[in-house]
């Protein structure tokens, strides 16, 4: 077989052959395959920005237990993937490879072993973690190698995505130093409170020899096996999914215990933030949502509100605003500061036309589900909790609501508040990472204000946010300039991968200088 063709893309677009590269791009989710945060939607993005402007790509993710190859019509590749569990080849398990194509000639690889991943859940039932997912997503990371190794082309860069993926780089190094000598090894850390941590003595199911087993590339302060941190070490590029995060993952309040590590390879750490896919999540051809409307059209923004409200049994009142919350429910995403924040505001109104109203899409944390449920309970026409996660609502609740709020503790990136934006939704946010570096506040800049951004992580400095929106959204001549620069904001992949294609090319020329 012909490994070469898993690897060719559609005719390039006019491109430099010299900056033409061929990308192996690894990653544990794929929108709309698998998908439980943000990774899903970069990993279904970045790669056709990649492809779009001539670069060949291949994405490679677990076939896990809810995809079926026959369903969703995959072809099977003629030879299975062998991958060594232990040192360079024993032990070795035949992974069956099943292909399908994105946008712009992306082929998508996935890897079938049941035994790993034919289950119900990625990283878990619902609620606990599963015990081997250490053994999982080592041999994932082991498959990724495996399968760029095999390629008749000379892989380019192996851009690996969080901890599922972060052996590949210490991996291709230990056992295959000269094959991967011209391959350019790439990690982006998209959320570092998630790291691959194990207990030391699940290192043997790393695969990897012994002396690795105390080697502080791999150990952590606490002496957990951390697979993160063995790819900061071994990745020669570091990335992450904006600037302002990759500055606070420096430090000791936002570096989660890597800080030091990571300020140590401060040379090769880049922000550059993430992108959206305007083909998806723009009201102009937005497929789900009950009517389509840009800058031109805003009435059929009022029309999509009308009918969310309907949907979720509010009150229909155009002239109170409707806020929007679509998120995971934990603390990270700032949970703790939101319901006490609204009801503090929802408890002092004495009018039924001021204030306003609030629909939650979420799952996660079984004590904010009983939060978001009793303060619905007790504000029946003003607040609506849509308990779980579904990607058709969460476009109606974009396009639906004049405002967006996201009071993250922290935030990578952020991918919400961007869709928001090209929406008319303004956003409401906290002054963190990603959140900082794609939203200008009105009040710092009336002229070229975005959204309302709060500084203290608190419920009263949230409040105060969101009570300065509310009174804005009143105030038409205010508002409306307001949406309208919110919806002229280019938050496309076309910039972002042009920053990753000069890094990686930057990269390969220090490389060949050396």
């Amino acid at each position: 077989m012909d490994l070469s063709q898993l690897i060719t893309t559609q005719p390039p677009s006019p491109l430099d052959s010299q900056r033409r590269l061929n990308i192996v791009f690894a990653t544990a989710e794929l929108a709309p395959y698998s998908k439980t945060g943000g990774l899903a939607d970069v990993a279904a993005s970045l790669p056709k920005a990649w492809a779009k402007r001539g670069h060949n790509v291949v994405v490679i993710t677990p076939l896990y237990g809810h995809l079926d190859p026959a369903q969703m019509r995959l072809s099977r590749r003629l030879e299975a993937l062998e991958v060594p569990r232990k040192s360079k080849n024993h032990s070795k398990l035949e992974a069956p490879l099943w292909e399908t194509r994105m946008d712009h000639g992306v082929r998508v690889i996935f890897v079938q072993a049941d035994e790993y991943f034919k289950r119900d859940g990625l990283y878990g039932d619902g609620n606990t973690p599963f015990e081997d997912n250490d053994q999982r997503f080592a041999f994932f990371s082991r498959a990724v190698v495996e399968f760029a190794r095999t390629y008749a082309l000379d892989v380019d860069v192996l851009h690996c995505n969080d901890w599922h993926t972060a052996l590949a780089p210490l991996y291709a190094r230990h056992y295959y130093e000269e094959e991967f000598a011209h391959t350019e090894l790439a990690l982006t850390i998209h959320n570092l409170a998630y790291q691959g941590t194990f207990d030391a003595d699940r290192f043997d199911v790393t695969g990897l020899p012994k002396k690795y087993a105390s080697a502080a590339e791999v150990l952590d302060g606490e002496g957990r096996v951390n697979f993160l941190k063995s790819g900061i070490q071994y990745a020669d590029i570091l990335t992450t999914v904006s600037r302002g995060y990759s500055e606070e993952i420096q430090t000791p309040e936002g570096g989660n215990g890597l800080h030091e590590v990571l300020a140590a390879r401060a040379d090769s750490l880049h922000g550059i933030l993430n992108g959206a896919d305007y083909s998806v999540w723009s009201p102009d051809a937005d497929r789900v949502i009950p009517v389509k409307y840009d800058i031109e059209r805003l009435n059929g923004k009022r029309q999509n509100k009308a009918a969310l409200q309907h949907q979720l049994k509010l009150p229909v009142r155009p002239t109170l605003p409707l806020v929007g919350l679509i998120t995971r429910l934990t603390e990270q995403k700032g949970i703790d500061i939101l319901v006490p924040a609204v009801r503090s505001l929802l408890s002092e109104l004495e009018d039924e036309r001021a204030g306003f109203q609030l629909v939650v899409l979420g799952d996660g944390e079984r004590r904010f589900h009983e939060e978001l449920k009793e303060l619905s309970a007790d504000f029946p026409k003003r607040v609506v909790f849509f308990e779980g996660y579904s990607d058709e609502m969460a476009h109606r609740v974009q396009a639906g609501s004049d405002i967006l709020v996201v009071p993250s503790r922290f935030e990578p990136c952020g991918l919400t508040q961007i869709y928001a934006m090209r929406y008319g939704t303004v956003p409401v946010v906290h002054a963190t990472g990603g959140l900082r570096d794609t939203i200008t506040d009105l009040r710092t800049d009336p002229e070229t204000g975005t959204g309302f951004v709060f500084d203290d992580h608190n419920p009263e400095a949230l409040a105060g946010a969101l009570e300065r929106a509310v009174a804005t959204y009143r105030n038409y001549r205010k508002w409306r300039p307001l949406m309208v620069r919110a919806m002229e904001q280019d938050f496309s992949w076309k910039q972002s991968a042009r920053q990753y294609e000069d890094l990686f090319l930057a990269q390969r020329s220090a490389r060949a200088a050396e």
